[in-house]
């Protein structure tokens, strides 16, 4: 009885510890929202006054304060995003059972002379939402169970026709990469190497580029790549070069017009590359690289193992050319945390505060609020925000904080880990 009893409260101790653990990043959210309200009244130019407006908007949203969220996208001044602001404000008020009268006609009002298909999609979204009073509620999302690695190989292996073989395989890879079987995988990727040759097709073209024979090799070979990073990460990098090289033999003499496939591989050897330590081979890859999207990411990710490595300088010199193009400001990030976590933190600080202040440039700040969250380091959470110069910067990594407690908070409360 006694031994029954300790159980039960031990039980309970636990279960209520993880429910102060929910309310302290419920609390603790908020208060960063609230810092970041303060820091967007120090804001200046209009663009970036309506861009915080719009985050600042979401997150009220998001933690459920539909006054606030109101009155953050009143102060959006582009019409789609302030729709879009407003459309989640209006399920916050659902999900609070408010009125949301108010709400709808101040989306009326923003889309008065503001009409056109995306915006009158995004009122459309908007009124069935306000409309249905369909509450969206935190739930665990289970992954579809995949039918057994076993299974798949047999649909593979019974595959006869080139169609057949190609969807076979794509439904293997996975699968196999995850159980690390390794040997067999390869000897698919070579058996599906052979229907392709052995039955070849006229090029395709479309609005993504042309694709024939040598593409869909190529797209296989990716899988090559995915062997190769899996083999790195344990050490076996003998087993992982030999991966490297068999992709490598497609990637170059790959036509420019197979773009996505040849940008994929090409960012994919770089990482494969860093990881092997052949930092030199990784820069000179990314000199024949002509797309500026693929050389900001493997640029950032250069930068970031040259960082960890101790090159700090030379990480920093990498890191200029990440560019300004979509994207940039994650890869920024990137090359941000690798400051913080393996450099001098004054480098780090001088970093983040001449990344800009452009909407693109903001990602760098959320991603190193992201970091900090998922990592569960409120200290370096704090430090990072008291050394942020500029208030547009220090709103939107104060609201990213904001947000990423707040997931935080629904993943615990379904019993997630951190």
């Amino acid at each position: 009885m006694m031994r029954t009893l300790l159980v039960i409260v031990t039980s309970m101790a636990c279960l209520s510890s993880a429910a102060d653990a929910v309310d302290d990043d419920r609390v603790v959210a908020e208060r960063w929202l609230a810092t970041a309200v303060e820091s967007s009244k120090q804001i200046k130019p209009e663009s970036a006054i309506s861009h915080a407006a719009d985050k600042l908007a979401h997150a009220h949203a998001r933690l459920g304060q539909v006054d606030e969220a109101l009155q953050a996208a009143k102060r959006v001044t582009n019409p789609q995003l302030k729709l879009y602001a407003l459309t989640a404000t209006i399920q916050a008020a659902v999900n609070a059972d408010q009125a949301t009268d108010l709400l709808v006609a101040e989306a009326r009002q923003t889309l008065k002379g503001n009409e056109g298909s995306f915006n009158d999609a995004a009122m459309k979204g908007l009124l069935r939402i306000a409309e249905t009073k369909q509450k969206t509620l935190p739930v665990t999302l289970k992954k579809p169970e995949s039918p057994p690695l076993e299974q798949l190989q047999k649909a593979f292996d019974d595959a006869v026709n080139r169609r057949d073989k190609l969807a076979a395989f794509q439904t293997l890879v996975i699968p196999s990469v995850q159980e690390k079987s390794f040997d067999s995988l390869e000897r698919s990727i070579e058996e599906t190497i052979r229907v392709i040759e052995q039955n070849p097709q006229p090029d395709q073209s479309s609005k993504f580029g042309t694709y024939g024979d040598s593409a869909e090799i190529a797209r296989i070979r990716i899988v090559n790549l995915y062997i190769a990073s899996k083999l790195a990460d344990e050490g076996l990098n003998d087993q992982a070069a030999r991966h490297l090289a068999l992709a490598e033999a497609v990637i170059d003499p790959l036509p420019d017009h197979s773009a996505l496939v040849k940008w994929e591989l090409q960012s994919l050897r770089i990482h494969v590359l860093l990881q092997l330590k052949r930092i030199n081979e990784a820069i000179q890859h990314l000199n024949t690289i002509k797309t500026p999207l693929i050389v900001s990411r493997a640029a950032a990710e250069i930068a970031a193992c040259q960082i960890k490595n101790g090159q700090v300088e030379a990480g920093v010199k990498m890191a200029e050319r990440i560019g300004t193009e979509l994207g940039s400001g994650d890869n920024q990030g990137t090359v941000a945390i690798s400051l913080f976590e393996h450099g001098d933190r004054n480098i780090a600080v001088n970093y983040i505060n001449q990344v800009g202040e452009t909407d693109e440039a903001m990602n760098a700040l959320i991603s190193l609020a992201r970091h900090w969250v998922e990592a569960g380091d409120s200290v370096r959470l704090q430090s990072t925000f008291d050394s942020i110069d500029s208030p547009t910067a220090r709103t939107h990594y104060a609201t990213a904080a904001a947000v990423f407690l707040k997931l935080r908070d629904v993943k615990q409360a379904n019993g997630e880990s951190k």
